[in-house]
């Protein structure tokens, strides 16, 4: 294996070409790195700091939750030539009045967003000494997140100070993408993909299977009654005026429906006040029936056991609900029922079989929702085989108690070594953590959001081969969720590849080459060569591996709309003989982008050969 050679790294880091580019657009100007989530974002992360520690200035690593504060410190240590006191954590359990010792003795920070933002708005750090930032899971640089802020503070504050952005999945908007390029004054975008030349030889098979699944006659039963007392109460709003009439109730049409009830009762309109109460209802009828559908029995139960606790702590709200006759008769039915829902025995199946593939592995289960975490846990520690343990947020809710940094620190150990195969999740264990043996990934039900889909399925196939499994029960929320999530996606590398092909960045400076002198390669053979001879020497050694492949390949017939050249005797000279067909092309590619950016719907990409 080639390994990377700088001053400042001590650990093994393993030479990558694809990574070293990367490394090279970093160090070169303020810049977002898109890469898939396995393929070492991190390792960029590392050399660039390496390169900052010969600078002046403090250093900081920014992660979005507390487990991977500890991570990034853990493994800085690890790699990089930096003693313990030079490099110290600082997290909302870090008290307020240890910080400024700890920022005047540190060469290096490792911290969550909204600690260095309030430490910098309260002037606990003076962001001018501060050669670097880097934002890890950058996407979060958007609104009114930590990350943003922190990218608008450090600018006004060191305009010449360096940003380093890394994501897999930085937004599906072209909005905000450009929002997260803005708020850390990017200069360039640095895109790798799965297929890309230098990154194919590291790729692991991530096989993805979707799960489509029918509901059983008894939970239809169950939920018919309740959305007809949603379609009663939608009925009686459209009627008064305050609901739009559409064919599917959606989010932006009952959120429309609120604002015109608050309208009304301003105006001292007593209607406003009967909407407001039934528009509450509604958001509870289609939770209720969501749970049933794509959630099972059990959770829709939990849900209703919730809801009458409160009734009896006096809430009007859920007293109200409860006293609605199609859900009065749903809590006295789900009581008695056991659970009929296909996803649970489904999620068992998938369990062993992914355990007979893999008696070593490790299985991670996601799922929207902390009673499905319980009820999930419960069913599966039935079969002594299976090692399962729950991994929940700090947060506590209700009855439910979160997982403080300690818990959630220990049962990921015994994940990785193997006291627990199976890890059932919420969203806390999507993004950043180092879950490196998951073989399998299953998710419960899909998630509306692209990015956290990637995040999902990137806890598998980081190093070895691995598989995802999305359950999705047809007819339902699963559904609309699932088309949307994969629309998302393709939409979101689109307009990542349109925005750095047009370089549509607020600066744009040159990337160098010699800026990778600090860098060298040992290479497997034992021979050190310069960083960007190495980088050259896996170009050529990959590229003419994929153009022999296309030599032995006959090519596939086009099936997209074209304009063909009619076909001319051999000996007439042909038109490229004449005229640059690459200056053509270049010409043709400018004009399709302004059609594109004038009205994209009027626009219609086409092949020319």
């Amino acid at each position: 294996m080639a390994l990377v050679i700088h001053p400042n790294i001590t650990g093994e880091v393993e030479a990558r070409a694809y990574q070293l580019l990367a490394t090279q657009d970093a160090l070169s100007g303020n810049t977002l790195v898109v890469m898939p989530t396995g393929f070492g974002k991190t390792a960029v992360e590392w050399l660039v700091m390496a390169e900052y520690l010969n600078k002046e200035g403090i250093i900081i690593i920014l992660a979005p939750s507390i487990g991977l504060v500890d991570q990034h410190y853990n493994m800085a240590r690890e790699i990089l030539k930096i003693s313990e006191n030079d490099i110290s954590i600082l997290t909302g359990n870090t008290s307020p009045k240890d910080r400024p010792a700890i920022w005047e003795k540190s060469r290096m920070i490792v911290a969550t967003p909204h600690v260095v933002r309030n430490d910098a708005q309260t002037g606990g750090v003076a962001l001018k000494d501060v050669s670097l930032i880097v934002f890890d899971e950058a996407h979060h640089a958007k609104g009114n997140e930590p990350m943003a802020e922190i990218g608008n503070l450090y600018f006004q504050a060191n305009p010449r100070g360096a940003m380093l952005g890394a994501t897999a999945s930085p937004g599906t908007k072209r909005e905000d993408i450009l929002q997260v390029a803005n708020r850390l004054q990017i200069e360039r975008m640095h895109l790798a993909k799965r297929e890309d030349d230098l990154l194919k030889p590291y790729a692991t098979e991530m096989h993805i299977e979707n799960h489509r699944i029918q509901l059983p006659e008894g939970i239809d039963a169950l939920i018919s009654p309740l959305k007809n007392q949603l379609t009663n109460e939608s009925e009686y709003l459209r009627r008064g005026g305050f609901l739009s009439a559409q064919v599917r109730l959606t989010s932006r049409a009952i959120n429309e429906a609120q604002r015109r009830a608050s309208a009304a009762i301003e105006r001292d309109d007593k209607r406003g006040y009967d909407a407001a109460r039934r528009i509450g209802d509604i958001r509870r009828l289609i939770r209720l029936i969501d749970l049933v559908e794509t959630q099972g029995v059990k959770c829709a139960l939990a849900y209703l056991e919730r809801s009458d606790s409160e009734r009896r702590k006096k809430n009007r709200k859920s007293a109200r609900f409860l006293s609605l006759p199609a859900v009065h008769d749903a809590y006295r039915r789900l009581g008695l029922m056991d659970e009929i829902h296909p996803k649970l025995k489904l999620t068992k199946k998938t369990v062993t079989q992914g355990m007979r593939r893999h008696p070593e592995g490790r299985i991670i289960i996601f799922t929207e929702y902390r009673d499905t975490v319980d009820i999930l846990c419960e069913y599966l520690k039935k079969d002594a085989r299976l090692r399962v343990t729950p991994f929940i947020g700090q947060a506590s809710k209700g009855d439910s108690v979160g997982m403080n940094q300690k818990m959630q620190r220990e049962v990921l150990q015994k994940f990785r070594d193997g006291t627990f195969n199976i890890l059932v999740a919420t969203s806390v264990a999507e993004e950043g953590l180092d879950i490196p043996a998951a073989e399998r990934v299953i998710m419960y039900e899909p998630v509306p959001s692209a990015i956290r889909a990637i995040q999902r399925r990137g806890r598998t196939a980081r190093k070895s081969d691995g598989d995802v499994h999305a359950f999705i029960t047809e007819n339902t929320r699963d559904d609309y969720i699932q088309l949307a999530s994969h629309n998302k996606e393709k939409k979101m590398f689109a307009n990542l590849e349109n925005l750095r092909r047009q370089a549509r960045l607020p600066r744009k400076m040159p990337s160098s080459a010699s800026i990778l002198d600090s860098f060298s390669v040992k290479t497997s053979d034992g021979e050190i060569v310069p960083a960007e001879a190495f980088i050259e020497s896996e170009k050529e050694r990959l590229i003419q591996q994929e153009d022999v492949q296309e030599e032995e390949i006959e090519p596939e017939l086009i099936q997209e709309e074209e304009i063909r050249l009619p076909q001319r005797p051999s000996s007439q000279r042909g038109l490229e003989e004449f005229i640059d067909l690459n200056a053509i092309e270049s010409h043709l590619e400018s004009a399709q982008e302004e059609v594109e950016s004038i009205d994209p719907k009027k626009s219609k990409r086409r092949r020319y050969t």
